[in-house]
């Protein structure tokens, strides 16, 4: 009978485990988190992770460790080479061994867009001794025990920790704040940036980009305008292209000038195309009455 937890498939079922854990991952990001992703792969992982996962230009490298449920591990090896990449961090999830099915999860990471700080503690060992009996100190490794890790429940909080809140969930409490409900929204057949204003400012832009961390606004408007403009189209959630339309708005409000800024920016010709974007994004994530 093969036993997929025998020591000699251990390659086997790091990638197997690897692709269940990105799979989970996928579905949070695509369907509630609502944002496009990008996986890569390290050749070899003398640096310390196994994948790369690149959303909302958060750059997570991900070291995953894996054990079974029920199983007695009480700590793990982290490379010390993890630190120094962007977003290091480290994922430790269980997996049932009878249907492969993952969680709980143990996070050690900074905040997105942070460095790892790896706990201080004792260097990890070789499994093997030497000649003499003795296991060898590894220094680029440090053994970290469970207690050092945050506990997880549930893949949506991972993915939080990695990469920021849930945009659905702050949007639904966002809107619910101004006694407004998604599905309630009545949304026209067609919608342009001169039918759109009601639809902006049934936001508050402002607040929105605060809670979901987008930045200055200011300076969020520009970048997306200028990733718009450079591969012709919008690309976000529902909240940033949401907040985008919402900072069109107030800019023509005030002239043509953007918030806290002397500098007038001529009119985007991709207009039109954010609030396409946005309807989409709404139908397909938020069904609702259409107008």
């Amino acid at each position: 009978m093969f036993d997929l937890w025998a020591a000699e498939h251990s390659v086997l079922r790091e990638k197997v485990l690897e692709r269940v854990f990105l799979t989970e991952l996928s579905k949070v990001l695509l369907i509630e988190f609502e944002t496009p992703f990008e996986v890569l792969r390290s050749e070899f992982d003398a640096n310390g992770y196994d994948v790369v996962v690149e959303a909302r230009g958060i750059l997570r490298h991900i070291q995953l460790k894996a054990t079974r449920v029920g199983g007695k591990r009480a700590s793990v090896d982290v490379n010390l080479a993890l630190a120094e990449k962007p977003g290091g961090c480290v994922v430790w999830f269980k997996a049932d061994p009878e249907t492969l099915a993952v969680g709980p999860f143990h996070w050690l990471g900074g905040a997105p867009g942070k460095p790892l700080a790896i706990p201080a503690g004792s260097a990890a060992r070789h499994s093997r001794a030497n000649a003499v009996g003795l296991k060898g100190e590894r220094l680029a490794l440090r053994r970290v025990p469970m207690g050092r890790f945050t506990r997880m429940d549930t893949i949506e909080e991972v993915a939080e920790a990695m990469f920021g809140a849930d945009h659905g969930r702050l949007l639904r409490v966002h809107l619910a704040s101004r006694n407004v409900e998604l599905g309630a929204l009545t949304l026209p057949e067609r919608l342009t940036y001169e039918n759109s204003d009601d639809l902006a400012h049934a936001i508050d832009g402002y607040v929105l980009a605060e809670v979901a961390g987008l930045g200055d606004p200011a300076e969020y408007l520009e970048k997306a305008r200028a990733e718009a403009e450079t591969i012709g189209a919008w690309r976000g959630s529902a909240l940033e292209l949401w907040v985008a339309l919402f900072l069109e708005h107030r800019r023509d409000h005030f002239g043509g000038f953007l918030v806290g800024s002397d500098i007038p920016v001529a009119k985007s010709p991709l207009r039109d195309e954010l609030c396409v974007a946005l309807l989409a994004s709404l139908r397909r994530n938020y069904p609702s009455r259409s107008g």
